[in-house]
């Protein structure tokens, strides 16, 4: 008897340790009408064919016991790619641009809230539980707003949970609140804020004076490598050759080792006419960084590409005679764009564009 116990248990014990999410890969509307029967909210779950961090969220969090069981029994969890049939438009509808983006809708339709990212199985389930239980979701905030309107930390988390959802623009109307709220950042929330409005008004108006005003006020923020590459890109645009060196100097003085960044200067400032002599030289840095023959080949196609512009056109083609060898040497590579970059070389013509 006691043998036959023990196998129960055993038994009961090794199927609850291989329970799975029982996700739904059909139709939304086939989530949506059973979420309606029984009650329930939904849990769309946005994932894409190249989301490493989708997998992780499978591996680590999904197949949590405590997390397994409360969804199964609490939503009707569905799986959608966001890029492929109707899941394009559903995750357009939503403005999910990231992966993994888990939503929870009610069965009209309307957002409860998300999540985004990986998180951790403890974190993962209160977030749920809160969110079937109709507390901390966005909705819950913005009611509680108008009673709270002088609220800074209520701002600052109705901001955030906006910028989540792409509308920068409700997001930064809750940040300014915010600066306005806690001057003195006592909440420790202010240089978030102002990275936010200072990118949202140079988006609005094309003034990067607001973006360089927060580089010189927080030099040391985890924000002003975006910041920098913000701007030496639009003044690289704006074929302004000495902001445009300026801050991509800036830029790399804090990323040393950031290849690819060096070699998106190079090919822009070839691109706009501007900085060719010193793009010719961060060109050169970035090839010698590089250690994948994929990069080396690209790299050496923008310094090509560089030395074309200046008018070196003999050291152009030897540099992509480089490019086009390495390339060669790489399983299923795409030789089309080199071999046409050369043909643009030998033939004397300017190039008009990226390649």
């Amino acid at each position: 008897m006691k043998k036959t116990l023990a196998l129960v248990l055993g038994l009961l014990i090794a199927a609850s340790s291989n329970a799975e999410i029982k996700f739904l890969h059909g139709q939304l509307a086939e989530a949506v009408k059973k979420a309606e029967t029984e009650k329930k909210p939904v849990m769309i779950d946005f994932i894409t064919d190249w989301c490493r961090w989708c997998d992780t969220l499978d591996a680590r969090t999904y197949s949590d016991q405590r997390v397994t069981a409360y969804i199964n029994d609490h939503v009707v969890p569905i799986k959608i790619d966001a890029e492929k049939g109707e899941g394009i438009d559903i995750a357009k509808k939503y403005g999910v641009a990231a992966y993994p983006t888990i939503v929870f809708i009610h069965s009209n339709g309307e957002e409860i809230d998300r999540i985004l990212g990986y998180v951790q199985a403890e974190p993962f389930l209160k977030t749920v539980t809160d969110y079937v239980n109709g507390m901390n979701t966005i909705s819950t905030m913005l009611t509680d707003v108008n009673s709270k309107p002088d609220d800074p930390e209520l701002r600052y988390t109705l901001a955030s949970k906006f910028m989540e959802r792409n509308n920068s623009a409700t997001a930064i109307e809750h940040f300014k609140k915010l600066l306005e709220l806690d001057p003195t950042n006592k909440l420790g929330h202010n240089e978030e804020a102002e990275y936010n409005v200072a990118l949202a008004t140079f988006k609005e108006s094309k003034d990067p004076e607001p973006v360089e005003a927060f580089t010189a006020k927080y030099p040391n923020s985890e924000m002003v490598r975006s910041a920098l590459y913000t701007l030496w890109r639009s003044y690289t645009k704006a074929k302004d050759g000495e902001h445009a060196r300026k801050y991509f100097t800036q830029y790399i003085e804090k990323n040393p080792n950031d290849a690819g960044m060096m070699n998106n200067y190079a090919w822009g400032c070839a691109e706009n006419g501007i900085n060719l002599d010193h793009a010719a030289d961060v060109a050169k840095k970035a090839v010698d960084l590089s250690t994948k023959d994929a990069d080396k080949a690209s790299f050496l196609d923008t310094y090509a590409t560089v030395e074309f512009a200046k008018g070196n056109t003999d050291k152009a083609i030897a540099l992509e005679q480089q490019a086009l060898d390495i390339a060669k040497s790489i399983p299923n590579a795409k030789l089309t764009e080199y071999e046409k970059s050369m043909a643009k070389f030998k033939s004397g013509k300017k190039p008009t564009g990226p390649q």
